[in-house]
């Protein structure tokens, strides 16, 4: 040290890095690094981050490359053959530890237990590689690593290539380098993460409280199978960087933020909740709550499934509007599911038709992608209903071949679950089995609004009424922004219509057709619902709309499928329904 300068002597410094990296270097695997050293990087000077944008940008950095370092010996020391089998196999799997993501090194690990003659140890590290990218990003590994897990399983190894985890990139160690594109594996479905809750206000708050809270979101949003969502655990150490929302969206691809705040109050709790973009940080949704103790936290909480009801539009119009002019054949799987539906939301014939098309082609060149199943069966029984079928007993068949598909490879699936039994009800009057769908289909998407729509219409036709309307009201809650709100109101009229309710039905229906008058069933319900109530002139009207789509309309027809079941039932709609002028 002299009046300028204070310089450490090396020979009497020691930095766990460096001990870390020589111990890796020499062999031998620190018991610190045997389950990755994920969290000695993270817990690296925690919390400086808000020292300012360039300390943060530096420490970042710092971090990758210490990362990248471990990285790169644990592989060769995992190729070492003077070390033992077990010894290398643990390398391998705590290098698998520190980038849990990274399909190379997952795909090196299960290689090199296989070669030690472990086959079991490396079909567990697939499973567990399995179970990790489902849990965090809604996908499957690439075709490289199932194929891998395949040849495993067969004893066919010899004739695949042997795969060695590719050099990390520096600049970003925790995404994995597949042979095809994110987009691609994932049907380009966009990503999103939810960050932890700031608390406002001079009152404190238990952090479990507000975890629980995110934790139900990202549970909801999970469920609806159309977005990819970061869990918790993958992006806490980074939630008190200022720079948060620019490392996760260049470091796990995330398109799309939910942040918020909460304060207390005299009567319960008060959020704000905000919905941007990550490229270009525009505020796509914002909404404010106030909400008791008890409906913030309960496990299946309502507030956490109106957040997520509330944002799901937002995203899929932020979507159509990001897809700009590109031609139809290069959307991907997700972008095609929203085209489609966007046609499908005008009840035009022919926009309708071409909707069916794409739906077709996307379940065609995606044979995996649950959504576009479901939504393509959606699209028959639409098809059905308007009477724009010209084989409806084929389209039927057609309807639940495709939901039998989905509810056999993915039992998770309540909407599929949910809209089998509809249309088993609707079209094959099989109530009872229908009705054992929807317990199914409940206890998979507890809570979830097109869920419960789709169990409404065969408790109403089943004298069920009063739980019809209790679980209708309770989907129209969840989706007070949809373009699908026309199919909310219908239901919930249908449901007031088979209670005797019919002013309520009159009232419920026109508001549905407002939205939307080519809507058929809806028309036929209303009309029949004015009759009741004596307002002839509205009735007519809407008959009169009913034979303008279906010219080939006729009562006696129509009542030899309508889905009460009671025959009595469906002869007193055929009579409102005469009443009104449509011809028998």
């Amino acid at each position: 040290m002299d009046r300028t300068n204070v310089l450490l002597d090396q020979n009497a410094v020691q930095c766990d890095i460096t001990v870390l990296r020589d111990a890796l270097k020499a062999g031998v695997l620190p018991p610190a690094l045997r389950g990755g050293g994920g969290e000695l990087v993270n817990d690296l000077l925690y919390g400086f981050e808000a020292l300012g944008d360039r300390f943060a940008d530096w420490l970042a950095d710092t971090k990758r490359q210490i990362t990248a370092s471990y990285l790169d010996r644990m592989e060769k020391a995992a190729n070492r053959t003077d070390l033992s089998p077990q010894l290398r196999i643990d390398m391998a799997e705590a290098a698998l530890a520190l980038d849990p993501l990274g399909e190379n090194v997952c795909r090196f690990a299960m290689s090199l237990a296989n070669d030690l003659g472990d086959i079991g140890r490396a079909l567990q590290i697939y499973s567990a590689f399995y179970a990790r990218m489902e849990a965090e990003l809604d996908m499957e590994p690439s075709l490289a690593t199932q194929d891998l897990a395949a040849s495993i399983k067969l004893g066919t190894t010899n004739e695949l290539d042997k795969t060695t985890p590719a050099s990390t990139p520096a600049h970003n160690p925790a995404v994995s380098l597949p042979n095809e594109p994110a987009a691609l594996r994932n049907h380009g479905r966009p990503i999103m993460a939810v960050l932890p809750l700031q608390v406002v206000g001079t009152q404190p708050l238990q952090t479990h409280l507000t975890d629980m809270l995110v934790d139900n979101v990202i549970m909801k949003i999970t469920r609806q199978r159309e977005i990819s969502v970061i869990s918790q655990v993958s992006i806490r150490h980074l939630t008190d960087r200022p720079d948060v929302v620019a490392v996760l969206s260049e470091n796990f691809n995330v398109r799309y933020v939910l942040s918020g705040t909460i304060r207390i109050t005299d009567l319960g709790y008060h959020l704000n909740m905000a919905f941007t973009r990550t490229d270009d940080g525009v505020l796509l949704w914002a909404h404010s709550l106030e909400v008791t103790e008890d409906a913030l936290f309960q496990a299946n909480s309502d507030t956490a499934e109106q957040v997520v009801h509330m944002l799901m539009p937002h995203l899929q119009r932020s979507e159509i509007q990001g897809m700009g002019s590109n031609t139809i054949e290069n959307l991907s799987a997700y972008q095609k599911l929203l085209k489609a539906q966007e046609l499908v939301y005008t009840l035009s014939k022919p926009l309708v038709e071409m909707a069916g098309g794409m739906l077709q082609d996307a379940v065609a060149t995606w044979p995996d992608y649950v959504p576009a199943r479901v939504a393509l069966a959606d699209w028959y029984s639409l098809w059905v209903g308007q009477g724009w079928s010209q084989d409806p007993q084929a389209d039927m068949r057609a309807i639940q071949s495709m939901l039998q598909n989905v509810v056999t490879n993915d039992a998770r699936s309540g909407r599929a679950l949910a809209m089998l039994g509809h249309n088993l009800a609707i079209y094959a009057r099989r109530y009872d089995e229908a009705l054992s769908l929807f317990e199914d289909a409940l206890r998979a998407t507890p809570g979830d609004a097109e869920t419960l729509l789709w169990t409404g219409p065969t408790l109403a036709y089943t004298d069920q009424e009063g739980e019809a309307i209790e679980r209708l009201l309770q989907a129209s809650r969840l989706t007070l922004d949809n373009p699908l709100r026309f199919r909310y109101e219908h239901f919930l009229s249908l449901a007031y219509f088979a209670a005797g309710n019919m002013s309520e039905a009159a009232r419920i229906g026109v508001s549905s057709l407002m939205r939307n008058s080519r809507y058929t069933s809806s028309l036929r319900v209303t009309t029949g619902a004015c009759v009741a109530i004596g307002d002839m002139e509205k009735s007519r009207e809407l008959g009169a709309r009913i034979l303008l789509l279906e010219p080939d309309f006729r009562v006696s027809e129509f009542i030899k499928r309508q889905g009460f079941r009671d025959p009595a039932r469906r002869a007193d709609f055929g009579d409102l329904l005469r009443r009104a002028g449509l011809p028998n």
